[in-house]
Protein backbone atom coordinates (compact mmCIF):
# COMPACT_ATOMS: atom_id res chain seq x y z
CA UNK A 1 0.00 0.00 0.00
CA UNK A 2 2.79 2.41 0.66
CA UNK A 3 4.31 1.44 -2.81
CA UNK A 4 1.00 2.08 -4.36
CA UNK A 5 0.60 5.67 -2.51
CA UNK A 6 4.38 6.94 -3.60
CA UNK A 7 2.91 5.70 -7.29
CA UNK A 8 -0.62 7.18 -6.66
CA UNK A 9 0.05 10.37 -8.37
CA UNK A 10 1.86 8.58 -12.07
CA UNK A 11 -0.84 5.84 -11.78
CA UNK A 12 -3.82 8.48 -11.98
CA UNK A 13 -2.37 10.73 -14.59
CA UNK A 14 -1.81 7.31 -16.85
CA UNK A 15 -5.60 6.52 -16.41
CA UNK A 16 -6.97 9.92 -17.07
CA UNK A 17 -4.47 10.37 -19.90
CA UNK A 18 -5.67 6.91 -21.50
CA UNK A 19 -9.80 7.21 -20.42
CA UNK A 20 -10.34 10.84 -20.27
CA UNK A 21 -9.98 13.69 -23.10
CA UNK A 22 -11.38 17.39 -23.59
CA UNK A 23 -15.01 17.66 -23.17
CA UNK A 24 -15.43 14.18 -20.80
CA UNK A 25 -17.76 13.20 -18.91
CA UNK A 26 -16.50 12.74 -15.74
CA UNK A 27 -18.41 11.23 -12.78
CA UNK A 28 -18.10 11.68 -8.85
CA UNK A 29 -19.23 10.39 -5.99
CA UNK A 30 -18.55 10.13 -2.05
CA UNK A 31 -18.73 7.18 0.02
CA UNK A 32 -17.42 6.33 3.89
CA UNK A 33 -16.26 3.01 5.88
CA UNK A 34 -16.01 2.72 9.39
CA UNK A 35 -13.43 1.95 11.06
CA UNK A 36 -12.94 0.32 14.40
CA UNK A 37 -9.66 1.32 15.56
CA UNK A 38 -9.46 5.06 16.85
CA UNK A 39 -5.64 5.62 15.52
CA UNK A 40 -6.46 6.87 12.00
CA UNK A 41 -5.47 10.71 11.71
CA UNK A 42 -8.51 10.96 9.27
CA UNK A 43 -11.24 9.11 10.69
CA UNK A 44 -13.49 11.20 12.12
CA UNK A 45 -17.73 10.75 13.05
CA UNK A 46 -19.87 12.29 10.11
CA UNK A 47 -22.87 10.75 8.00
CA UNK A 48 -22.84 7.19 7.78
CA UNK A 49 -23.86 5.34 4.58
CA UNK A 50 -23.08 1.66 5.90
CA UNK A 51 -25.43 2.42 8.54
CA UNK A 52 -22.74 2.23 11.30
CA UNK A 53 -23.87 4.79 13.83
CA UNK A 54 -21.40 5.84 16.62
CA UNK A 55 -18.15 4.64 14.65
CA UNK A 56 -15.82 6.71 13.45
CA UNK A 57 -15.25 6.45 9.54
CA UNK A 58 -12.95 7.83 6.59
CA UNK A 59 -14.60 9.32 3.31
CA UNK A 60 -13.13 8.75 -0.19
CA UNK A 61 -14.30 10.17 -3.71
CA UNK A 62 -13.76 8.66 -6.96
CA UNK A 63 -13.52 9.96 -10.37
CA UNK A 64 -14.44 8.23 -13.15
CA UNK A 65 -14.95 8.60 -16.51
CA UNK A 66 -18.86 8.08 -18.41
CA UNK A 67 -18.25 4.05 -18.24
CA UNK A 68 -17.74 4.04 -15.10
CA UNK A 69 -13.86 3.29 -15.09
CA UNK A 70 -12.22 4.81 -12.19
CA UNK A 71 -9.31 7.32 -12.52
CA UNK A 72 -8.63 9.06 -9.00
CA UNK A 73 -9.41 8.22 -5.52
CA UNK A 74 -8.84 10.38 -2.69
CA UNK A 75 -9.73 10.21 0.77
CA UNK A 76 -11.41 13.02 2.90
CA UNK A 77 -12.00 12.91 6.50
CA UNK A 78 -15.13 10.83 8.15
CA UNK A 79 -16.61 14.45 8.45
CA UNK A 80 -16.31 16.01 5.32
CA UNK A 81 -19.56 17.46 3.26
CA UNK A 82 -20.09 16.01 0.08
CA UNK A 83 -19.81 19.53 -1.45
CA UNK A 84 -16.76 20.55 0.22
CA UNK A 85 -14.71 17.91 -1.52
CA UNK A 86 -15.84 19.09 -5.07
CA UNK A 87 -13.23 22.01 -5.50
CA UNK A 88 -10.53 19.17 -4.95
CA UNK A 89 -11.49 17.20 -7.73
CA UNK A 90 -12.31 20.30 -9.68
CA UNK A 91 -8.14 21.55 -9.62
CA UNK A 92 -7.63 17.64 -10.00
CA UNK A 93 -9.16 17.85 -13.17
CA UNK A 94 -7.69 21.38 -14.69
CA UNK A 95 -4.15 21.32 -13.04
CA UNK A 96 -3.02 17.27 -12.69
CA UNK A 97 -4.49 16.17 -15.95
CA UNK A 98 -4.65 19.25 -17.65
CA UNK A 99 -8.43 19.52 -19.35
CA UNK A 100 -9.90 22.35 -19.82
CA UNK A 101 -13.07 21.57 -20.94
CA UNK A 102 -15.46 18.95 -18.99
CA UNK A 103 -18.81 17.83 -17.81
CA UNK A 104 -18.61 17.14 -14.40
CA UNK A 105 -21.84 14.94 -13.19
CA UNK A 106 -22.42 15.03 -9.66
CA UNK A 107 -25.51 14.39 -7.26
CA UNK A 108 -27.83 16.72 -5.82
CA UNK A 109 -26.11 16.55 -2.47
CA UNK A 110 -22.59 17.49 -4.35
CA UNK A 111 -23.71 20.18 -6.89
CA UNK A 112 -25.14 23.51 -4.90
CA UNK A 113 -25.06 26.56 -6.10
CA UNK A 114 -22.08 27.57 -4.45
CA UNK A 115 -20.60 25.14 -6.25
CA UNK A 116 -21.72 26.32 -9.32
CA UNK A 117 -20.72 29.96 -8.84
CA UNK A 118 -17.41 28.84 -6.93
CA UNK A 119 -15.88 25.62 -8.63
CA UNK A 120 -17.49 25.30 -12.13
CA UNK A 121 -18.84 28.36 -13.66
CA UNK A 122 -15.60 30.21 -13.49
CA UNK A 123 -13.68 27.91 -15.16
CA UNK A 124 -16.10 27.29 -18.01
CA UNK A 125 -16.99 23.91 -16.67
CA UNK A 126 -20.11 22.72 -17.37
CA UNK A 127 -22.27 20.27 -15.09
CA UNK A 128 -25.40 17.37 -14.86
CA UNK A 129 -27.09 16.97 -11.26
CA UNK A 130 -30.38 17.09 -10.11
CA UNK A 131 -32.47 19.87 -8.40
CA UNK A 132 -33.79 18.98 -4.81
CA UNK A 133 -37.42 18.35 -3.98
CA UNK A 134 -38.40 21.63 -3.05
CA UNK A 135 -37.27 23.14 -5.91
CA UNK A 136 -38.50 20.89 -8.34
CA UNK A 137 -42.21 21.89 -7.08
CA UNK A 138 -41.64 25.36 -7.61
CA UNK A 139 -40.95 24.80 -11.15
CA UNK A 140 -43.62 22.40 -11.30
CA UNK A 141 -45.97 24.81 -10.35
CA UNK A 142 -45.08 27.90 -11.87
CA UNK A 143 -43.81 26.29 -14.85
CA UNK A 144 -45.92 23.52 -15.16
CA UNK A 145 -47.47 24.63 -18.47
CA UNK A 146 -44.58 24.74 -20.47
CA UNK A 147 -44.04 21.04 -20.24
CA UNK A 148 -44.13 18.89 -23.65
CA UNK A 149 -45.89 16.41 -21.81
CA UNK A 150 -46.62 14.43 -25.27
CA UNK A 151 -42.87 13.62 -25.45
CA UNK A 152 -42.84 12.55 -21.78
CA UNK A 153 -45.59 10.13 -22.15
CA UNK A 154 -43.42 8.20 -25.05
CA UNK A 155 -39.65 8.81 -23.87
CA UNK A 156 -40.27 9.10 -20.34
CA UNK A 157 -38.26 12.88 -20.27
CA UNK A 158 -39.38 16.19 -21.20
CA UNK A 159 -37.52 19.57 -20.88
CA UNK A 160 -39.05 22.55 -18.78
CA UNK A 161 -37.67 26.26 -18.62
CA UNK A 162 -37.61 28.12 -15.91
CA UNK A 163 -36.93 31.94 -14.94
CA UNK A 164 -34.69 30.56 -11.80
CA UNK A 165 -32.64 28.95 -13.32
CA UNK A 166 -31.26 30.89 -16.75
CA UNK A 167 -29.09 29.69 -18.94
CA UNK A 168 -29.59 26.12 -17.35
CA UNK A 169 -31.49 23.26 -19.45
CA UNK A 170 -33.79 21.33 -17.04
CA UNK A 171 -34.85 17.87 -17.94
CA UNK A 172 -37.41 16.36 -15.88
CA UNK A 173 -37.36 12.31 -16.46
CA UNK A 174 -38.86 9.02 -14.88
CA UNK A 175 -36.79 7.24 -12.53
CA UNK A 176 -38.05 3.51 -12.62
CA UNK A 177 -35.52 2.57 -9.76
CA UNK A 178 -36.85 5.41 -7.72
CA UNK A 179 -40.63 4.29 -8.01
CA UNK A 180 -39.59 0.88 -7.38
CA UNK A 181 -37.79 2.52 -3.85
CA UNK A 182 -40.70 4.53 -3.20
CA UNK A 183 -43.01 1.41 -4.13
CA UNK A 184 -41.67 -0.59 -1.56
CA UNK A 185 -41.32 1.93 1.12
CA UNK A 186 -44.78 2.50 0.53
CA UNK A 187 -45.58 -1.00 1.03
CA UNK A 188 -43.21 -1.42 4.28
CA UNK A 189 -45.12 1.58 6.25
CA UNK A 190 -48.49 0.21 5.36
CA UNK A 191 -47.87 -2.89 6.64
CA UNK A 192 -46.40 -1.24 9.75
CA UNK A 193 -49.82 0.94 10.26
CA UNK A 194 -52.01 -2.22 9.65
CA UNK A 195 -49.67 -4.15 12.59
CA UNK A 196 -50.29 -0.85 14.72
CA UNK A 197 -53.84 -0.62 14.10
CA UNK A 198 -54.62 -4.43 15.26
CA UNK A 199 -52.86 -3.53 18.41
CA UNK A 200 -55.17 -0.79 18.73
CA UNK A 201 -58.27 -2.89 17.52
CA UNK A 202 -57.61 -5.05 20.11
CA UNK A 203 -57.44 -3.32 22.77
CA UNK A 204 -60.54 -1.64 22.07
CA UNK A 205 -62.23 -5.15 21.75
CA UNK A 206 -61.14 -5.84 25.05
CA UNK A 207 -62.16 -3.03 26.92
CA UNK A 208 -65.41 -3.08 25.34
CA UNK A 209 -66.08 -7.02 26.52
CA UNK A 210 -64.54 -6.00 30.42
CA UNK A 211 -66.65 -7.45 33.16
CA UNK A 212 -66.55 -4.96 36.00
CA UNK A 213 -67.44 -6.58 39.66
CA UNK A 214 -68.65 -3.97 42.21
Amino acid sequence: MDWLLKKQDNIEKKLAKKHLKEGALVLYDLTSVYMEGTKCPLSNYGYSRDNKKGKLQIEFGLLTNRDGCPVAVEVFEGNAADPSTVSHQIDKLRHKFGLKKIIFVGDRGMVTQTNINKDLKPFGIDWISALRKPSLKTIMKTRGESMQTSLFDTRNICEVKSDEYPGMRLIICHNPYREATRRRKRKDALKRAEKDLAVVQKAVQKSQNAFFVF
